[in-house]
Formats: structure tokens, C-alpha cells, sequence
């Protein structure tokens, strides 16, 4: 809170909110339920200027030893929401990743294959920068999410299993040539690359590892892809949001049929799970809504109700703030239909 609104350090964007603000947050904020004061600001991030977003004890934006790297919302609630990165905050949220994936037995030098968007998309970004600090090669493919939605919110039934084809098509050709021992895809695409009996035989032959995220999958459908389809192969869900630079693998060591758990990189990055009804949080077990919050020296991102709703859990290091299992979407989000599209 001081870094943040404190006239010298704090963002040209937070000084100004912080003028409209009926509390002190250097005084009154204390504790994660006290980030509940804020307002949600995440939909002024569609139009501000990443500029603004800066904190100024950073210095000056042309000062910086490397620009922010900016990343945007996938656009499944509106037109793209945009934040950014700088190296200490990308380092660290990062390096948190990559130690999580230890977890999970996955190992350097082994090949990657990201069916993950790129572009302006930070879930694509961060599948290669992991491959990376993993020294494995990494190949991707082709990937706009956002095309994809704009045909599914259109009805345009045949067109979007075309360009699913094409998708799966790109993923073909690389298993065919290639290596491949960590695959990273969306739910949608693992379903379509099913429907060619050749390919999950190429998969099973290959892969170590499939990484999947980006959309919801079912109870029903990861038992059937684990447990029949692909049977050798170590599945790991991930569930993360370009709002709060983040994605979670899930927990390690659940138990066969259990859902997968969440845990957050807090105090960095955390959970509620409230009742929309009231903004108080849900007891442990029981489904609400997700609220994010992302507190780094980057960037103040505070309560930040989420397009999905899960099952509130305790921390599993007994951190602040919640985990978070059985993800799904909301069907309609502020005045927008809720479209997951291929990612």
C-alpha cells in the first residue's frame, strides 16, 4: 500500500483513483478482506494507457532497463484488457512457475509443443519462457482465440470446425517430425485432436506430459483422457488469468478422481471465493464466485471479480487468501455472453 499510493512511487493511475477513495489504504488496508474496500478497475484497463499503469519509482519509462512487456485478456467478456510485466515481477512470477512444473516430474531437455496462443496472449509467452528455463526446445503453432470466439458467437458451426482442423492439422505435422515429450493445449483442442485415432497413438508413443488450461474440462472427460485415452501420460491443469500474471499448476499428489486444486503465489497473487449476493466469503467446500487480487511492486490489481466460479479450499502452505477447485464460467459476465471458445 505504501509503494502504491504514495505520491513518489505509486502509478500516475492508482494517485488519481486514490483521490476518489473514502479510506486511507496506507491506514485502513490490512488484510485480505480489507482488499474488499477497492473497486473493481479491471474493465478501465481495456483504454488506459499502460503508461499510466507504471509505478514512478521505477523511474521513468524511458530510463527502464528493458520497456514493460504487455500482455492482454483473451476478450471473452469485451474488447482486450491490457497489463504489463517488467523484469523483477516476470522473474519472480515465473521462476514460481517453473518450480511448480518440478513438481509434476517434468524434466530438462524435453521438447515442448505450445498449442497455446501468442501474440499479444501471455499464456503463449509463458509456455515458451518455461520451455526455455527448462532448456528444452519449444515449437507452437499458429493460434487466435479470438477468431475463434467471433465465429462461435456468430453460429458459424462449419467454420469453426474448419478452422479447429487447421489447428489440429499444425499439431500433426510437428508430432509427426518431432520430438515431443510436454505438450501444453486447451481443453477444446485435446477433444479434436482425439477425433483422429492416429494422433493419439502418435501421443502416447511421444508424450510425457500433457499441460492443459485456457478453458474448463469436465470431471467426466479428464478421468476418460487419463485413464483410457491416454493412460501413460501425466496430465497437469493449470488454471491461471492474465489479470493477475499468473497460472497455477494444480496441487501435487491429489488423489485419483479429486478434482484439482489451485493454490496461488500468494501474497502476489490470491483468491477470495464470496457470494456474488454479498461479497463475503463462502465457507470452505462451498462454491462462490472467484475474486482475484495481484499485488506486486508492477502492478495493484485488487478485487477483481472473475469470470468463473469455483470451490473455496484452505491454502495449502496456510498462506493468505484462498484455493480454488472444480472451475467453471459464468454463463454471462457484466452485459457480455461468456464465450471459451478453443481458449
Amino acid at each position: 500500500m505504501a509503494w502504491h499510493f504514495d505520491p513518489k512511487t505509486g502509478s500516475p493511475f492508482w494517485q488519481e483513483l486514490g483521490k476518489k477513495l473514502a479510506f486511507d489504504p496506507r491506514k485502513d488496508v490490512r488484510t485480505v478482506e480489507d482488499l474488499s474496500l477497492f473497486p473493481n478497475v479491471v474493465d478501465e484497463l481495456r483504454n488506459v494507457r499502460v503508461e499510466d499503469l507504471v509505478p514512478r519509482g521505477y523511474g521513468s519509462i524511458d530510463a527502464l532497463p528493458t520497456p514493460p512487456v504487455v500482455g492482454e485478456s483473451g476478450g471473452t467478456t469485451g474488447s482486450p484488457k491490457r497489463v504489463f510485466v517488467l523484469p523483477d515481477v516476470r522473474e519472480q512470477s515465473w521462476a514460481w512457475y517453473h518450480h511448480r512444473l518440478v513438481e509434476h516430474g517434468i524434466a530438462t531437455g524435453d521438447n515442448w509443443l505450445g498449442v497455446m496462443p501468442a501474440g499479444p496472449h501471455m499464456a503463449g509467452i509463458l509456455a515458451q519462457d518455461t520451455a526455455l528455463r527448462f532448456r528444452s526446445i519449444f515449437f507452437t503453432l499458429d493460434l487466435d482465440p479470438r477468431w475463434a470466439k467471433l465465429v462461435t458467437a456468430r453460429g458459424a458451426v462449419g467454420e469453426l470446425k474448419e478452422y479447429v482442423n487447421h489447428l489440429v492439422n499444425q499439431i500433426e505435422w510437428i508430432l509427426q517430425s518431432q520430438d515431443i515429450r510436454v505438450m501444453v493445449i486447451t481443453p477444446p483442442l485435446i477433444e479434436a485432436v482425439c477425433q483422429r485415432e492416429h494422433l493419439v497413438d502418435l501421443i502416447n508413443a511421444k508424450v510425457n506430459t500433457i499441460i492443459y488450461g485456457g478453458t474448463s474440462m469436465d470431471e467426466d472427460t479428464r478421468h476418460l483422457l487419463r485413464t483410457e485415452v491416454f493412460p501413460q501420460v501425466n496430465f497437469v491443469s493449470i488454471f491461471g488469468s492474465t489479470m493477475i500474471f499468473c497460472a497455477m499448476p494444480e496441487r501435487p499428489g491429489a488423489p485419483a478422481g479429486e478434482s484439482p486444486v489451485f493454490d496461488p503465489p500468494s501474497p502476489f497473487s490470491m483468491f477470495s471465493v464470496v457470494d456474488p449476493a454479498t461479497g463475503q466469503n463462502v465457507a470452505h467446500g462451498e462454491r462462490g464466485q472467484v475474486v482475484t487480487h495481484h499485488i506486486t511492486r508492477n502492478l495493484f490489481l485488487p478485487n477483481n471479480l472473475d469470470r468463473d466460479t469455483g470451490i473455496r479450499h484452505p491454502h495449502r502452505l496456510g498462506y493468505p487468501g484462498d484455493a480454488v477447485s472444480e472451475i467453471k464460467p459464468v454463463q454471462e459476465f457484466g452485459d457480455a455472453t461468456v464465450i471459451e471458445g478453443v481458449y
